[in-house]
């Protein structure tokens, strides 16, 4: 069967589960779901029961309709009354299994969605740098639904397995010699069973990751359609995403090629002892030889159908379990990672006085390509300070480092004069505002994004931050103001007002340190004119870093701190670095001179030839 994993792509895992550890912490989480489990494993041993005695019931009345010494009416009619009830009953038990399901994998299913988004949301942005956001979302949504199907399947099994178990009893009962001759079918129903482990997990693995593969193809192509279209590459972005999608497409074909081979196996065998035992019961019934009447023969017939289809359902149910399983490695895979930024820190942290302080610090996103190496700098509380510099110079990483998005290896990052790392994460960043370049909103109202890190905000506070970001005098633009819906993303608004938005964020939620990445770069001139005086109010009293492209914002800092390759190679104000005549007076020339009010290009001299 080599055939069947011919072009197949094995997922680069860091971890390998073993079946044993899989089902152990299946089972770790069925215990908080103990009393509807039983229910329904006892509720499908009953409804077994019932089923079968209302077939050997069924033989009884045959036997008694055949019965050459005259057909005794009153057992027939009690037969049939107990068989009618007994279906009715079944009829009510699996009613009450179904119920239970529903309502276990409801919950089992919200639970096992909240742990994963839960372990998402405890990540740091070096998980997130490494993992495609559509792939994510794979293991939130498919994975997840594909082992939560695989648990509806595995909380049946102790059902069938009683069925079988119980099933092949009465069959001995009926006819030991017939019940020898089927037990030589189950040895092959096993050996194949273990060869479809190997074929099912390995195909299903592999499904699982080119699913993933194009789910994030996808939500990176709609993310990125504006790009396509600008450059006029639809058909090329639309080729790429056919291959993608090719090898996901054949990725479950040779899934279901897999898994789908078996069962026809299984109902061949399950046709032989059919025949079996109608050439060796159907003759000793003709000969008259004894062993066996007829009601027997229906009922063993009857019931090595039933004995028969747990079989192939077993094998189902084993399909499933192992995709689901594939999937459920997936999902631990996350649940189970850990981020380099432990929250271990015992400090909760008060009031912020804004002192910031790099000491010796190393940093690097990569082993192999250090951003900062031995970085010293000290931020006075209050103090507003611009990091200046050329792409790579290290800006984006200082700022990252203060938020505690990634961890450096070397050093360390003083708040307050207490050690970053002792600060729980979640009370130190409530003192962090932070206005990026690109900003995210997030789907809902204007108003909505606004409160979103502060929903408490006062009506005071809230008029406040309207006020001095300027969003106050944009909603009359808009139809509905505060209630306009922003879209996903932001999508609905102007970059300009995006920006603004997210700067009223940061307002309300009042931080003592304010981090600005660029936070002025989408808004026009006139609009950043506008603001920039309530910039000025804003940032007094707070510790403010700033990473700028403009020059009103740069001239204002306290101090500008020009870096090179993760180092610091000037600092000062502006007008005494210009007179330094250094490096930021080369950056100054180049990109900041020419916003300045009173500047006017240079006038060209031709020459005559």
């Amino acid at each position: 069967m080599s055939w069947i994993f011919d072009g197949l792509e094995v997922a680069d895992k860091k971890r390998n589960y073993t079946d044993f550890e899989l089902f152990r912490r299946t089972f770790k989480r069925f215990m908080p779901f103990k009393k509807p489990i039983i229910i329904i494993t006892l509720m499908i041993v009953a409804t077994t029961f019932l089923e079968l005695l209302s077939n050997v019931i069924f033989g009884i009345i045959i036997d008694s309709i055949l019965d050459i010494s005259g057909v005794i009416l009153w057992i027939i009619v009690i037969s049939a009354v107990i068989y009618f009830s007994l279906r009715l009953f079944g009829w009510l038990g699996n009613y009450i299994i179904s119920t239970q399901i529903a309502n276990f994998i409801s919950e089992f299913a919200t639970t096992l969605q909240s742990d994963i988004f839960d372990a998402l949301q405890t990540q740091d942005m070096k998980f997130f740098d490494k993992y495609r956001s559509g792939g994510l979302n794979t293991r939130v949504s498919n994975d997840s639904a594909a082992y939560v199907g695989a648990v509806i399947s595995s909380i049946t099994i102790l059902g069938r397995i009683f069925m079988i178990g119980f099933i092949f009893v009465v069959l001995v009962l009926i006819n030991v010699q017939l019940a020898l001759l089927i037990s030589t079918l189950i040895p092959i129903i096993i050996l194949l069973s273990y060869l479809f482990r190997k074929v099912a997990r390995k195909t299903t693995r592999t499904f699982r990751k080119n699913q993933a593969a194009s789910n994030a193809t996808i939500a990176e192509l709609v993310n990125g359609i504006h790009v396509s279209k600008s450059l006029g590459i639809e058909t090329e972005s639309f080729k790429d995403f056919k291959i993608i999608n090719q090898k996901h497409s054949s990725a479950g074909f040779r899934q279901s090629r897999s898994m789908f081979m078996f069962f026809p196996i299984i109902s061949i065998i399950n046709a032989l002892g059919t025949i079996i035992i109608l050439v060796f019961g159907g003759r000793a019934l003709i000969q008259n030889l004894g062993f066996i009447s007829a009601g027997e023969l229906y009922i063993f017939l009857t019931l090595l159908n039933y004995f028969f289809t747990p079989i192939t359902q077993l094998v189902n149910i084993y399909a499933t379990i192992q995709a689901g399983f594939s999937s459920f490695e997936r999902v631990i895979e996350i649940i189970d990672s850990k981020p380099e930024i432990q929250d271990l820190g015992n400090i909760q942290i008060g009031d912020v006085e804004g002192k910031i302080e790099f000491l010796n610090v190393d940093f690097a996103y990569n082993p192999d390509n250090p951003v900062l190496t031995n970085f010293s700098l000290n931020i006075k509380p209050g103090e507003k300070i611009a990091l200046v510099g050329h792409t790579g110079a290290g800006k984006s990483s200082i700022i990252s480092l203060i938020a505690r998005f990634y961890e450096f290896q070397e050093g360390k990052i003083l708040i307050d004069g207490i050690n970053i790392r002792d600060l729980k994460l979640k009370s130190y960043r409530k003192h962090l505002g932070m206005v990026l370049q690109t900003p995210h909103l997030f789907y809902g109202t204007i108003k909505e994004n606004i409160k979103y890190g502060r929903k408490d905000a006062s009506r005071k506070d809230f008029k406040r931050a309207l006020e001095i970001s300027r969003v106050s005098e944009i909603r009359e633009y808009l139809k509905d103001g505060l209630y306009t819906q922003v879209g996903e993303g932001g999508a609905l608004l102007s970059t300009g007002q995006r920006q603004l938005v997210s700067f009223a964020r940061a307002l309300l939620a009042d931080p003592r340190i304010l981090i600005l990445d660029e936070a002025t770069s989408a808004v026009d001139a006139f609009t950043e004119s506008v603001i920039q005086e309530s910039l000025e109010e804003l940032m007094k009293g707070r510790t403010s870093i700033i990473i700028a492209h403009r020059l009103s914002t740069v001239k204002s800092a306290d101090r500008i701190i020009v870096l090179d390759h993760g180092k610091i190679i000037e600092e000062g104000t502006h007008e005494n670095l210009l007179s330094k005549n250094g490096e930021y007076a080369t950056l100054y020339n180049t990109y900041f001179k020419h916003q300045e009010v009173d500047w006017r290009p240079k006038k060209l001299t031709s020459q005559k030839t």
